[in-house]
């Protein structure tokens, strides 16, 4: 009998029904109004201008309008320009295939009773979230069905009530819904499950399932095709022969070929270019991983909002004696895509609880955990293991809430701040004084200065007397102030020598050897008379700085060659030392 387990996953369900339910009634009631923005609006978008404008050639303004109607004026900036004029949106169209048979449903029903058929009235919103609930319930039903393929009704329960109690599973997932992380997890889920029955039962239906669902993964997130490592050491140690074999794993990159031959062609008729793989202003840099930051930083730190999966590292010892093949597999692309996801530049993913960007493998980092506790042999251990995992569950929890409730800021945490709220329950008689600063207020220094926390300091980090021509300077950031946390203000005295047409600007950029993610530009022609100086006076927060080596680099551009001279050109810096 498998009765515990079941009515652990109809529990998990109830409380993902009532939340969701809590929040179609809060769109019904108009406290809400956005069902998606940023990222989010960034996969959605396809389907809203494909039906309301018939066309995939997403027109800026057009997306801005309903940004602004129902996001209160949040940026499109998911559109880029390409040469051609188009705009290109930034995020794959492959959640588009899971939203789009909701979508239809809704759009019928927003015609068929005269709502707005803009993807964002009733409706849309209420289909939207039915369609992020099934599959977050499709996730827990298939996860149990994955752990009783490999364990006894108990384990399966304790390691379920682990993952969704003691770790960001439940907060991303309701929270976040417009991501496609819930979505990927339930599919991963699914994936595994079919795969090792075809190996099980030689199925040949399990087998094209599991490469038909991994192939839909690829098109939302390309950096998914990571855990085609899984069916190829699974299915080696299976092999009959190379022919077969090659058969087997040839159908995971043909589905995710054949799922991504629509993003190929959005790409080349929209934007012009049969491959356009990263539209982002960050890169995955894998020589230069944020490992230690992306697993224990205070920020977002994997381990440090979600330290259940501590015990995955040790399971994995015990998941290699009991079974070396699933452990490789396991193993190797686990640890591939931790490293791979360390190593994009903003390796913080934007505004989460934790690491958001784990969630998706969770149904593989869980099997260790469950392998582990069997391993366990006398009361000791186990009552141990039990000890940890009710540690574990209750810092969750508790973290959980103070999320909700503003006390640990989805973006700009740091260890003073973790400490300083650390038991807390409310934000009354509490500050923000500890966050990492507020890289959009260039004001911040003047609300840290009397805190006694941080220690300012001021210095200059470039002064040239005099100089003529475009490129001023180019500055190693980190060699010249002691954290990113800096104001920077830029001065200087500018004369034209010959009258100017087009503007003029000074373009101050921070960049990697890699790419440049972080541009300000000051017009520095507008009224200007010739022959006579004029003080210009420009301050700007840096951005996260993304490598040790990042440079600020300084140029002017100057399409009609004006003659112009330039002198006491001067970067100060600020910084925000803490104590």
């Amino acid at each position: 009998m498998r009765k515990i387990s079941l009515f652990i996953a109809v529990l998990i369900s109830f409380s993902f029904i009532i939340h969701f339910s809590s929040m179609i009634n809060d769109f019904k009631k108009g406290e809400q109004t956005c069902i998606c923005a940023y990222d989010g609006f960034g996969y959605y978008m396809y389907l809203p201008s494909l039906f309301e404008n018939k066309t995939l050639n997403i027109d800026k303004e057009w997306a801005q309008a309903v940004q602004n109607e129902y996001c209160n004026n949040t940026e499109t900036y998911q559109l880029i320009l390409q040469p051609n004029g188009n705009h290109i949106d930034l995020y794959h169209i492959g959640l588009s295939y899971l939203q789009l048979p909701s979508y239809s449903i809704s759009h019928f029903y927003a015609k068929a009773f005269g709502y707005k058929t803009d993807g964002f009235s009733l409706p849309f919103t209420v289909g939207f979230l039915l369609n992020a609930l099934l599959f977050c319930l499709i996730g827990i039903i298939y996860l149990r069905k994955l752990l009783l393929l490999f364990f006894n009704d108990t384990t399966t329960s304790l390691v379920l009530v682990l993952l969704y109690a003691s770790t960001n599973i439940f907060i991303t997932f309701t929270i976040q819904k417009d991501l496609p992380h819930l979505y990927i997890f339930a599919l991963n889920s699914v994936f595994l499950y079919h795969l090792i029955l075809f190996i099980r039962s030689k199925e040949k239906k399990h087998l094209l399932i599991s490469a038909l669902i991994f192939g839909i993964t690829v098109a939302i997130r390309p950096t998914q095709a990571l855990l085609g490592l899984i069916p190829l050491i699974l299915l080696w140690e299976q092999k009959s022969n190379y022919k077969s074999l090659f058969t087997q794993v040839l159908c995971y990159p043909i589905f995710a070929l054949l799922w991504n031959l629509p993003q190929i062609a959005y790409w080349y008729f929209i934007g012009g270019k049969l491959f356009m793989p990263n539209l982002h202003t960050e890169e995955i840099i894998i020589i230069d991983p944020n490992l230690i930051d992306f697993l224990f930083s205070f920020r977002k730190g994997w381990l440090i909002y979600s330290p259940v999966f501590i015990l995955s590292f040790i399971g994995f010892s015990a998941l290699y004696k009991r079974n070396k093949n699933t452990f490789w597999a396991l193993f190797a692309s686990t640890s591939l895509y931790i490293l791979i996801m360390s190593s994009w530049e903003c390796w913080w993913y934007a505004s989460s609880y934790g690491s958001r960007a784990m969630t998706d493998i969770y149904p593989f980092l869980i099997i260790p955990i469950a392998f582990l506790w069997e391993s366990l042999n006398n009361k000791y251990t186990k009552s141990l293991f039990l000890l940890f995992s009710l540690l574990f569950l209750s810092l969750n929890i508790f973290q959980s809430y103070q999320f909700k409730k503003g006390l640990i800021h989805p973006n700009r945490m740091s260890k003073e701040q973790y400490f300083y709220i650390f038991g807390k329950t409310s934000l009354e008689g509490m500050n923000s004084d500890r966050l990492l600063i507020n890289r959009g207020n260039k004001n911040w220094i003047n609300s840290i200065k009397n805190t006694g926390f941080y220690e300012i300091d001021k210095r200059t980090i470039l002064f040239k007397k005099k100089t003529v021509g475009a490129n001023i300077k180019k500055i190693i950031l980190l060699d010249k102030v002691k954290s990113d946390e800096t104001l920077i203000e830029v001065s200087f005295d500018i004369k034209f020598i010959s009258k100017k047409i087009d503007p003029i600007y000074l373009k101050i950029e921070t960049c990697s050897r890699f790419n440049c993610y972080d541009w300000q530009s000051i017009e520095i022609s507008r009224d200007t008379t010739v022959n006579h100086y004029q003080k210009v006076i420009y301050r700007f927060n840096l951005p996260d700085i993304r490598h040790r080596k990042d440079k600020l680099q300084t140029y002017i551009t100057n399409t009609e060659e004006v003659e112009f001279e330039i002198k006491n050109f001067k970067i100060d810096a600020t910084t925000a030392i803490r104590n």
